[in-house]
């Protein structure tokens, strides 16, 4: 299943020309970045005649939701391995993993990757012949997910963008872009925002990522260069907040009808306005803010 999401003009900006691609209307497993990499990262399961998925994630990750979500959908057993202790009041994501009745298990940060492991080794005793996802997606098919995703909004739309924005988390959705922009575009910058990572390991997982595709893709080694990843507006954390960020989540929802969260959008989007307005951005400046989704964290 394809699809091909909407991009729409902020007329609210006056100074700068500022579009949003709308990851969050993705109609798959919930919206969001972590649909459209499921789609890809999914597709090769089934390839390899796969029948379970093992993955891992926090106890609001939008990457265990659409992994969950989709898994139903294709009738393939699903463990999430969550890195936190249970709580006695579920919401938002969390309350659909248990909506779904998928496998839940709970454990140490420290631990994830043993219980891991052991969920893959279970499931195999069991007569299933697992898949293992790395928590957010983080893998080629999630990076290929962008890149392509790169492709589609060239074919949507024949504005040069300057400068683009995301919230970037383990990596995978910003090296896609960062490579597709490399590849489609002449000059365009992205931004990746951290939500939680700090600026030197950020970086060097993106990097990562991107060697890996472009090696496999066959690209060239000038798409390593001018990652851009910074650490500002995180909030200081994971689900970290701070006021700036609840009032700029109420501002643009107000102004826009845009509905960010203060987990992954928001930061984004309050780094977007504070780099806008650090660099003084020309009038008329093209600039793209990917809206990855995160409804859920909000409702959370």
């Amino acid at each position: 299943m394809s699809a091909i999401t909407p991009l729409e003009k902020v007329n609210s900006f006056t100074d700068i020309n500022l579009y949003i691609k709308r990851d969050d209307l993705y109609p798959i497993s919930g919206g969001g970045n972590k649909g459209r990499k499921l789609n890809y990262i999914l597709k090769k399961c089934l390839e390899e005649k796969c029948n379970a998925v093992v993955t891992c994630g926090g106890i609001q990750s939008n990457h265990a939701r659409a992994t969950a979500i989709r898994c139903r959908e294709l009738g393939i057993e699903c463990t999430i391995i969550i890195h936190s202790t249970p709580l006695e009041d579920s919401t938002g994501n969390l309350k659909i993993l248990e909506l779904l009745g998928v496998r839940l298990v709970y454990c140490e940060l420290s631990d994830i990757s043993k219980v891991m492991d052991l969920e893959m080794e279970r499931y195999c005793r069991l007569g299933y012949s697992p898949f293992y996802i790395w928590g957010g997606g983080h893998c080629y098919e999630g990076t290929l997910a962008y890149f392509d995703a790169v492709s589609e909004l060239k074919e949507q739309s024949e504005i040069e963008f300057d400068a683009v924005f995301l919230a970037s988390g383990t990596g995978a959705t910003q090296a896609g872009l960062h490579c597709g922009f490399k590849h489609y575009y002449n000059h365009t910058i992205v931004h990746g925002i951290s939500v939680a990572r700090d600026q030197n390991r950020g970086t060097s997982e993106i990097k990562k990522s991107v060697e890996e595709f472009i090696s496999i893709s066959n690209l060239n080694n000038n798409y390593i260069n001018n990652i851009i990843f910074t650490d500002k507006y995180n909030c200081g954390g994971y689900e970290k907040t701070c006021n700036e960020l609840s009032e700029i989540i109420s501002k643009v929802a107000k102004n826009t009808g845009i509905i960010l969260d203060p987990v992954y959008t928001g930061k984004a989007w309050m780094g977007m306005e504070n780099i806008i307005k650090t660099e003084q951005y020309p009038k008329h400046t093209n600039v793209l803010f990917w809206h990855t989704g995160g409804l859920l964290n909000l409702m959370a």
